[in-house]
């Protein structure tokens, strides 16, 4: 157990400097290459990407098909060295991309043994902090691999920089409404109210939604130093609720989620409608226009058909197997080191 203690104490520390080295560089290169760019952008949208093309590759022709998408930058962290994720990246050509490569924690052996949270939690940290600090951005679009954006998605985030999220009291805007569902029997359609916000709440208490959202640069810099790095997106549920601060999100989705398969959330299937049958613009508006604020009791939640949703295969599992394997391997060197001393004593 003592020899275990040390390699982990020597692992950790040696690690965690070639890390900082390591994403310090990659963070140096990419500032210079967006320097030598003819112009700077004000809200790029910013990616982590990690080892699922299949959904990256239909998010990013969705995002080839969003209107104004040239107008802005997509600064990418790919985490990990998939090659079929870097050839993707390789190939975009809708907008300028910068790609800067994230190392993980400790080299990623916490993510091999705690699924890829921790890994989640400082890559997007990472990216708004490169956005924040090495380019001239006043805020910032996070956008996951696997998030649907709709058509209007960036000139809706925009409109949401100019009218909303200059509020003190507002923290984010998101892009995703899981209640953004047609009724036909109730003729409602989302469409009908492309301009109106509300509240993000669940169970009368505010809620923070990261599937696809945007913060200022002064709000970052008000909750940086609290993110949370074992699980970003829950860290700030619960730091918007201590500082007592909103977001906002569209009766209009603007966001899809995709990534059933292999990720962390889900246990359910891909084809639940639940998830599928969300609701995205389908055009672009006129946002010079200043948005309505609607209570959340102006809608009522829309009704849904669970169906039969299969189990799909999660990150956790493979994780907790990798646990089970790391205490057999700490016990048997624990008992080595007891027969060890035992002999050294009669010895």
């Amino acid at each position: 157990m003592v020899t275990f203690l040390v390699i982990l104490l020597g692992y950790l520390l040696v690690s965690s400097i070639i890390v900082k080295f390591r994403n310090a560089r990659e963070m140096e290169k990419a500032a210079a290459a967006i320097r030598k760019l003819d112009q700077s952008y004000s809200y790029p949208i910013l990616m982590p990407v990690y080892g699922r093309p299949h959904y990256l590759k239909e998010v990013l022709d969705a995002l080839a098909q969003v209107k104004d998408i040239d107008k802005t930058i997509l600064i990418i962290s790919q985490d990990g060295h998939n090659p079929e994720v870097a050839a993707l990246i390789d190939r975009i050509n809708f907008t300028r991309t910068i790609v800067v490569r994230h190392t993980r924690p400790f080299l990623g052996m916490l993510a091999y043994f705690w699924d890829s949270l921790v890994a989640a939690s400082t890559n997007i940290h990472y990216l708004l902090e490169f956005a924040f600090k090495r380019t001239e951005a006043q805020g910032a679009i996070v956008l996951e691999d696997d998030i649907v954006p709709s058509v209007d998605f960036y000139n809706y985030f925009l409109w949401a920089f100019a009218y909303v999220m200059p509020d003190k009291k507002v923290l984010s805007v998101t892009g995703f409404n899981i209640d953004s569902r047609a009724v036909p029997v109730k003729k409602y359609q989302p469409e009908d109210y492309p301009y109106d916000l509300m509240e993000n709440r669940e169970n009368s208490r505010a809620k923070f939604t990261g599937w696809s959202w945007g913060i200022t640069k002064e709000k970052w810099l008000q909750v940086r130093k609290q993110w949370s790095f074992t699980s970003w997106d829950i860290g700030l549920d619960e730091l918007q609720g201590r500082l007592g601060l909103i977001s906002y999100k569209p009766v209009l989705g603007r966001a899809r989620n995709i990534g059933m398969q292999g990720g962390i959330n889900f246990t359910e299937a891909e084809d639940s409608p639940k998830w599928r049958d969300v609701y995205l613009s389908r055009e672009t508006y006129d946002y010079n226009v200043q948005p309505r604020f609607r209570r959340n009791n102006d809608f009522i939640a829309v009704p849904f058909a669970e169906g039969n949703p299969r189990p799909c295969s999660n990150e956790k599992r493979r994780t907790r197997k990798n646990r089970l394997w790391l205490l057999v391997f700490i016990a048997l060197m624990a008992i080595a080191e007891c027969y060890l001393f035992l002999y050294l004593v009669k010895n």
